[in-house]
């Protein structure tokens, strides 16, 4: 029988100095980016809202799959409360701001185009993060939490992505050129939105509210609930709302699938995969614009580096890091579900954040339209997928 180094069994242990010191380097990091570009906004912002992005999803464990499976399977509305409280917030402050100062949405507000694609893609959306237990976002979570399986899941929705820009020039032609992009504000105004967003989201929440979760925090301190216990979804969505409305006010909405894109469309276009000139994506369509530019320390990937390390930095903190390997079978169902993620969101122009809470966040039909049919695509699966890994509840964090 043999035993784990030390080294590696204390790995899931909380280690609250490594955190510091990933956050610390990160802190450095950006103010070296705002020395080398003589402006925070113009990458230092980047690293920043990537890390409270990263900080936010690990500590809350935000997962739309979670969130119906823990409905479905436990009777814990929790995880979907958290969505509820993130989409409120995003609007609340995002058309709340815009309806208080009389002012126009941001140029690149995420209004996409509605066309015949977007349900399909949102549906198979939801289908493929049931098959990869997870999202895009969920799988770069798990990476900064030394989970393995995330390695063939990304590469795989990478692929999927590179697969959506070469298909381009088809799903342009054929389904968003021309379509239309209908705004609630344009029809009832942004204070009239706001009402019927809240209104609606109080009539799903009062209809979960009986499956809350009734946890009991007792004698536990103030540093474990906030350092190593998981956050209330609530919490966590509420933080992910106000970055999205932030992210606003900074001009650049939150998301991570304009990164992937941008990188995929430069892989693509080396490949000779894609033309050059891609209508669409060149000038931006529904606040989506993944520019045809050098891979190199672009705001785009800067985002993603943040992302990762405010994960590490939580999963460090939190006692949740720990290296965790995979089967073959584990493996090809993380290459068919992100080939199909990869896919699915380079067509909607978006997934949960990007598309679903940004476009709600102002008011777009896009962002309902996908959120539910990637609603519809996850229950569905889940109903059909009898895997026990999706039919228990996650391990409790370490002590």
């Amino acid at each position: 029988m043999t035993s784990r180094p030390l080294f590696w069994k204390r790995l899931g242990h909380p280690h609250r100095l490594g955190a510091a010191a990933v956050l610390l380097a990160t802190a450095l990091a950006a103010a070296l980016l705002t020395l080398a570009d003589g402006d925070f906004l113009a990458r230092a912002s980047s690293l920043v809202a990537g890390v409270v992005f990263g900080v936010a999803l690990q500590r809350g464990e935000l997962s739309l799959v979670r969130a119906y499976r823990d409905l479905m399977v436990m009777k814990d509305s929790g995880q979907l409360l958290g969505f509820l409280a993130a989409l409120f917030v995003a609007a609340t402050l995002t058309l709340g701001t815009l309806a208080a100062l009389g002012a126009a949405p941001p140029a690149d507000a995420r209004i996409g185009p509605v066309h015949w694609l977007l349900p399909i893609a949102g549906f198979s959306f939801g289908v493929a993060s049931v098959i990869a237990r997870g999202g895009v976002m969920v799988h770069m979570r798990r990476l900064g939490e030394g989970s393995l399986i995330a390695v063939p899941a990304l590469l795989a929705t990478f692929a999927g992505f590179v697969a959506g820009v070469a298909l381009w020039p088809w799903i342009w032609a054929h389904a968003i050129d021309g379509a239309p992009t209908p705004w609630a504000p344009g029809w009832v105004g942004m204070a009239g939105t706001l009402l019927l967003q809240t209104l609606g989201l109080a009539a799903l929440a009062a209809a979960l509210w009986r499956y809350r979760p009734r946890g009991d925090d007792g004698e536990k301190s103030f540093l474990r609930r906030a350092l190593i216990d998981p956050w209330p979804a609530w919490a966590a969505g509420g933080l992910l709302g106000a970055l999205v409305a932030v992210s606003y006010a900074a001009g650049e909405p939150l998301g991570l699938i304009a990164e992937c894109a941008t990188i995929a469309r430069w892989f693509a276009t080396v490949l000779g995969l894609a033309p050059v000139d891609l209508p669409g994506l060149d000038e931006g369509v529904g606040g989506l614009s993944a520019p045809l530019e050098a891979l190199g320390l672009t705001q785009h990937v800067v985002i993603l580096f943040g992302f990762m390390a405010g994960a590490f930095a939580a999963a460090l903190a939190s006692g949740r890091f720990r290296f965790v390997g995979f089967t073959l079978r584990e493996c090809a169902e993380m290459v068919v579900g992100g080939l199909l993620l990869g896919l699915s969101a380079m067509t909607a122009l978006g997934a949960i954040t990007g598309e679903a809470i940004a476009g709600v966040a102002v008011g777009a039909l896009s962002g309902w339209i996908f959120l539910v049919s990637a609603s519809l695509g996850i229950v569905t699966a889940l109903k059909l997928d009898r895997r026990s890994a999706m039919m228990v509840a996650d391990p409790p964090p370490s002590a």
